[in-house]
């Protein structure tokens, strides 16, 4: 293999800074202090230091994809010849646990690409071939992030913005991901049609990767595309990039997949010309049977079903795509999983539909969602679960259209589908409906943008729903950003004020990330395709992180955080809640393990009163409490891993106890065992009750594409338990067999006469790419 010259890795001078009862309140409780609690977290959010700020402009590295004739082999193995005459990126930059150095394992890749496919040939170089961390098999799991890795990070359209990316471990197990906006949005249920095949060798591992052009989005006209690949080596916890990203893009991008998505970072691939996007003309029809019975139903019977439907990709243009889709199933997903609820929010449940998730970043709009945890987003103005689903029940989808994908300085977005209207018994049914949105944003400068979203609910003989909005994302350097929306929504059901705004600022150096978020929502603003947690409020959001590193002992870095989360009624402008936390003692381990300790202080003003439980009804007033929060996980890469959290403390007048834990067991590369036990224990004067929910997961995976999948939950408090069972066989890519199988109980004997619903289904799907 012939080597190019590689890009001189970046140095910069670091230096590491080391060294009662609850009560009830009156009515309008002082707020001078939260205020000086918020200009304390501004104050330390401006926290700056001119080596923080440096932002590399050394040369981004570039590599040459070679043209051949035959296609590779995928075999894992690089004996083809044209890996021997492509040019070789090597060099890797270092950015865990040190950034800025070489990498202490080498890495070798080449390109070569034929009139349709591209091609990756990978050489991971590693001393102890022997103690390589590989046990995951089944594509597309958490877990799989959590073993030796190669990430292919493509930036097609060379906008410094938007990526997708192809990750493999060294037993073949395949990742892929759509990101938006240097990761706003990663879009990780997304499916692209590839392959990727790795073997272990006596000098470490090497992967063969091959991804369809047909595949990707791109212009050919543009002879250049960002690129970067990033190497994990999980047993030194090391992570490299071969276009070097340091610490400069802050504390949040602790984690690997959120580093590789900076684009504006990644270097240049060149070389690519004379292929197109072709016809990009992907069918993909269904058929499917099933069976299903409700025991407690007698008149039910059993439910016999054969059923089919299509869905049709076609590449309009060499960057818009147009997906149709006629009578959808989602059969084969997975079921939602069981939350306990303590608040008087509702819950929210992510989009696991493949339809719906494919470039659905570019319909994101509004406040940004939070950045971890459980904690649901508080508005989304466009939610796709709002389609197709009524009260957790699947409502038939009839036909359904996207387009999206770029047009010039323009990302393009729409969507409209059809629902049938259904029966439900004895609650009310889900009426006809017509869903639509339209997305649209063009690009400011190199990392900026301006938009609009218009979104519409119009269920057939209903009050109809509009929304309108327009924002700005405005990204001076990597260290800034600034976003400012509004919207508006008509709503034939209500008549009083409407509107919705936010902005909102953060700030991110090497140790530091500091924001403010300040979002109004008027009380009849009405997403009626959206998600909204709270409605009539007003709130103020800053936060501020400090994340020194230290590296000693078994310390890699202390973590230190402070959070005010203040709403107030809008129409009222008087307090509603008010959460103080504060993180004292945060830890990194050098082993990759994570300690947080946090003391919270909750105000709550209710003007109505809350039924937490039947029969338990919390009285309207304010209400103060405290609480302690612990949390901690180990490094999830290990064979025996955990997670947990505790909090403990006082609660509307009374106390709360809450403890989670999950455990991970890897028994085999084949075989992955989940336990997690999620219990409450509330006491308060009007009743004291508890919830707990069981949740165990059993995964097996043959190959990187056969898996079967067991997901069995139960919740006490609901008096509910279930299986789902889902067997995927991926047969060539983009084409499944499915065979699902779900029971559920309305009680907790498991017997037979207990059985709500049982169903066997079997859905075989077909690509053709003419």
């Amino acid at each position: 293999m012939r080597s190019v010259p590689a890009a001189p890795t970046r140095r910069e001078v670091v230096a590491h800074w080391v060294r009662r009862r609850p009560r009830r309140l009156r009515r309008d409780a002082p707020r001078s202090g939260d205020h000086a609690v918020a200009g304390l977290l501004l104050a330390l959010g401006l926290l700056h230091s001119p080596a923080a700020a440096q932002t590399s402009t050394s040369p981004r590295p570039t590599i040459e994809a070679l043209r051949i004739d035959a296609p590779i082999r995928l075999d894992g193995v690089l004996d083809e010849a044209a890996w021997e005459r492509a040019p070789v990126g090597s060099s890797f930059t270092a950015r865990e646990p040190e950034d800025d150095r070489p990498a202490a394992q080498q890495t070798e890749f080449s390109v070569v690409y034929t009139e349709n496919v591209l091609y990756f040939g990978i050489r991971a170089h590693d001393p102890e071939p022997d103690a390589i961390v590989a046990k995951e098999l089944q594509r597309d799991s958490d877990h799989g992030r959590n073993d030796d890795s190669l990430a292919i990070v493509l930036d097609t359209f060379h906008d410094q913005r938007n990526s997708v990316t192809f990750e493999v471990n060294p037993l073949g197990a395949r990742t892929d991901s759509l990101v938006t906006d240097e990761g706003k949005d990663q879009n990780i249920e997304w499916n692209g049609v590839w392959n990727a095949t790795a073997r272990r060798t006596t000098e470490g591992w090497q992967a063969e990767v091959a991804i369809p052009f047909a595949t990707l989005r791109f212009d050919p006209a543009q002879s250049v595309w960002g690129l970067n690949v990033r190497r994990v080596v999980r047993r030194t916890n090391e992570e490299s990039n071969w276009a070097p990203i340091g610490r400069e893009i802050g504390p949040r991008a602790v984690s690997r997949m959120y580093a590789a998505h900076w684009v504006s970072l990644a270097g240049d691939l060149t070389g690519i010309s004379g292929v197109k996007p072709g016809r990009r003309l992907d069918v993909k029809p269904f058929v499917l049977a099933s069976a299903a019975e409700e025991p407690r139903n007698e008149a039910s019977g059993t439910i016999d079903d054969i059923d089919g439907g299509i869905d049709l990709k076609w590449g309009l243009t060499k960057s818009l795509t147009l997906d149709l889709t006629y009578n959808t199933d989602f059969a084969q997903v997975e079921v939602d999983q069981q939350q306990v609820n303590l608040t008087r929010f509702s819950l929210f449940f992510p989009e696991k539909r493949e339809f719906f998730l494919e470039n659905a970043g570019i319909f994101e709009f509004g406040p940004p969602s939070p950045g971890g945890g459980n904690r649901p987003p508080l508005m989304k103005t466009f939610f796709s679960r709002r389609i197709g689903l009524d009260r957790g029940e699947e409502v038939p989808i009839d036909i359904g259209a996207r387009l999206t994908g770029r047009a010039g300085a323009w990302n393009v977005g729409l969507l409209t589908v059809g629902t049938e209207a259904v029966a439900a018994g004895n609650r009310p049914g889900a009426a006809a409906a017509q869903h639509s949105v339209f997305r649209l944003k063009r690009d400011l400068g190199e990392r900026s943008s301006v938009g609009m979203i218009y979104t519409e609910l119009d269920p057939r003989g209903g009050a109809r729903n509009q929304l309108y909005g327009v924002d700005l994302d405005y990204k001076p350097n990597r260290q800034s950003q600034f976003y400012l929306f509004g919207a508006a929504s008509e709503d034939e059901s209500r008549s009083g004020d409407t509107g919705a705004l936010g902005t909102g600022w953060a700030y991110t150096t090497r140790t530091v990330r500091a924001n403010v978020d300040l979002t109004e929502a008027q009380g009849d603003f009405n997403p009626g395709s959206g998600f909204l947690l709270r409605r009539d409020f007003r709130r103020y959001h800053p936060t501020v992180r400090w994340e020194p590193r230290v590296n000693r002992g078994v310390v890699r870095s202390w973590v230190l955080e402070a959070e005010l989360d203040y709403f107030e009624r809008e129409s009222l402008g008087r307090i509603e809640s008010r959460k103080l936390l504060l993180a004292p003692i945060g830890m990194r381990t050098t082993g990759d393990d994570r300690f947080r300790l946090a003391f919270v202080n909750d105000v709550e003003q209710l003007f109505e009163p809350f039924e937490i439980r039947p029969g338990i009804v919390i009285p309207a007033g304010l209400y103060k409490f405290d609480s302690i929060f612990l949390r901690g996980f180990s490094n999830q890469g290990r064979r025996l891993a955990w997670r947990g959290n505790i909090n403990v403390g006082e609660f509307f007048g009374g106390d709360r106890r809450s403890y989670m834990l999950s455990s991970f067991v890897r028994l085999s590369r084949h075989l992955l065992t989940e336990f997690q036990w999620n219990y409450n224990e509330v006491t308060l004067p009007q009743g004291d009750f508890t919830a707990t929910i069981y949740t165990v997961r059993l995964d097996a995976a043959f190959s990187p594409d056969l898996r079967l999948n067991t997901l069995a939950q139960y919740n006490d408090a609901a008096q509910l338990a279930g299986v789902n069972v889902r067997f995927n066989w991926i047969y060539k890519p983009g084409a499944n067999l499915f065979v699902v199988y779900n029971h559920n109980w309305a009680a907790p004997t498991f017997s037979a006469r207990e059985t709500a619903r049982r169903e066997l289904i079997v859905k075989f799907n077909y690509l053709w790419q003419p």
